[in-house]
């Protein structure tokens, strides 16, 4: 567990910035679930309201993420400020969001696919979204299964832009230079993360909650599952850039030997 162990101290150094992203993540969350509520749908002008905050915060956290990211990358346990973490992240922001673009649908695709072949073998006779908000689990495998096939540009694609300061289209070309059975600490977390998000499935939601305790309980169990998150975020940083390679834009191909470093 030895890049566990590395990226825990990395954490440990810079808790200030692991403890904003991670609680904007979780105030992003509670947000989503609480505020946009029927109330919410009702009234226009409250719904953009909260709309505009939801997405302004998404697009705050991304930046942190990806500057958090690439300051570890470059610096590793030196603190970084909010404000150098923002500035950093905005330098690759457009490309990771073009990369969203790209995968999203692909990602959406699969997971109606996956949601046939449930359908078909449980003799489902509801819809997609009848059958996910009846059985959140359906929803939650439908989407891991949809995460496993694309596991390798789900893990590494963000990585390389960040790290290589590649383009969308050259990312996807470097994939074939990195094989995830030598990221194993990786993967296992990554199916740890997956695992977590299956069994929520059986947990009470916001929505539900009545006591302080289950709130209590929600709110750790998001801030666990951030902050598995942002590890997997770390180490697959750490993993592409352990490979030394330089990337060179004018390249219109990519050799292994003309792109590690001399």
């Amino acid at each position: 567990m030895t890049e566990i162990r590395k990226t825990l101290q990395i954490f440990k150094a810079r808790w200030p910035e692991v403890t904003l992203i991670i609680g904007l993540n979780v105030l992003s969350v509670i947000a989503n679930k609480l505020l946009l509520t029927s109330q919410a749908k009702s009234t226009p002008f409250l719904g953009l309201i909260n709309g505009s905050f939801a997405i302004t915060l998404i697009i705050i956290i991304t930046l942190l993420t990806i500057g958090f990211q690439r300051t570890v990358c470059l610096e590793g346990q030196k603190q970084q400020s909010p404000a150098v973490l923002l500035r950093t992240g905005s330098l690759f922001f457009w490309r990771i969001a073009g990369f969203g673009l790209i995968y999203l649908p692909v990602l959406f695709i699969l997971v109606w696919l996956n949601f046939l072949v449930i359908k078909l073998f449980l003799s489902i006779e509801t819809g997609f979204i009848e059958t996910t908000k009846a059985n959140p689990f359906i929803f939650q495998l439908c989407f891991t299964i949809a995460y496993l096939i694309l596991i390798k540009p789900l893990l590494l694609i963000g990585s390389l832009i960040i790290v290589l300061d590649c383009r969308i289209s050259d990312s996807f070309k470097l994939l074939k230079q990195y094989k995830l059975l030598n990221a194993k600490e990786l993967v296992l977390l990554f199916f740890i993360s997956l695992a977590l998000k299956l069994v929520s499935a059986f947990l009470p939601s916001l929505k539900s909650a009545t006591t302080l305790s289950q709130y209590s309980f929600i709110i750790t169990r998001y801030i666990v599952q951030h902050f598995i998150g942002l590890m997997i975020a770390v180490m697959a940083v750490r993993f592409v850039a352990s490979r030394n390679l330089v990337y060179d834009d004018s390249l219109k191909s990519f050799d292994s030997k003309a792109l590690l470093k001399p």
